[in-house]
């Protein structure tokens, strides 16, 4: 499943700003109140992005990080990631697996993933922490970004795991699994409660947007 959803994002690399609604600058205005969040939580520090994608939430973010280490699996999505103005002296590329980060060196005083938490499987999301955890610095802020869901259910099972499975379809015909969460208040805190006491959950309903936000006790 892992595998099928990379592929998906890789060949979805070209067409993903544009599918999100990026190069709207309605869409744009409507996700500012987010924006300025994750500015506001990476701001003045080095920071580790996880799944970058095409960087589009790192043009910002960049702005007032010191640094950025922008990684994601897909060679396809960094090179997107090439043609968006970035400080390119304050941010760097890097292709890295988010299940194993130990190629990573460098000291990072926070991590952020927008759109990626969701796409995690349940079996691996403490694994997926802890070694996230691992290359960050004692007390480093981790923030995640993810949708919150339409007003009606979206379609897709459930599997075995209890991952949420939805079917997507690129407009050449393919079509790939996803794992896509929707987590509730309840099951974010039993997720993130061994790591921080203090988690906290900021909701955005009128972008679709939630926050989730925390300082690891152990880097």
């Amino acid at each position: 499943m892992i595998e099928e959803m990379q592929h998906y994002y890789d060949r979805r690399a070209e067409i993903y700003d544009t599918s999100m609604g990026y190069d709207n600058p309605d869409t744009v205005t409507l996700l500012q109140p987010v924006i300025e969040h994750l500015c506001r939580e990476v701001s003045r520090k080095k920071v580790l992005e996880l799944a970058c994608g095409p960087c589009f939430w790192t043009q910002f973010t960049a702005a007032v990080a010191e640094s950025i280490v922008a990684c994601d699996i897909n060679n396809s999505t960094l090179s997107q990631a090439c043609h968006k103005d970035l400080p390119w002296e304050r941010v760097s590329l890097q292709q890295a697996d988010a299940y194993d980060l130990k190629i990573l060196t460098g000291s990072f005083s926070a991590a952020m993933a927008v759109d990626w938490l969701a796409h995690v499987p349940y079996a691996r999301m403490h694994p997926f922490l802890d070694g996230l955890h691992a290359v960050l610095n004692t007390g480093a802020r981790v923030v995640f970004c993810d949708q919150l869901p339409k007003s009606e259910p979206a379609d897709g099972d459930h599997d075995a795991d209890g991952n949420f499975i939805v079917i997507r379809q690129l407009p050449d015909g393919s079509r790939y699994r996803v794992i896509k969460h929707y987590l509730s208040d309840d099951q974010i805190q039993d997720i993130f409660r061994r790591y921080d006491d203090n988690v906290q959950i900021t909701r955005f309903p009128n972008c679709r947007r939630i926050i989730v936000s925390y300082h690891i006790k152990n880097g």
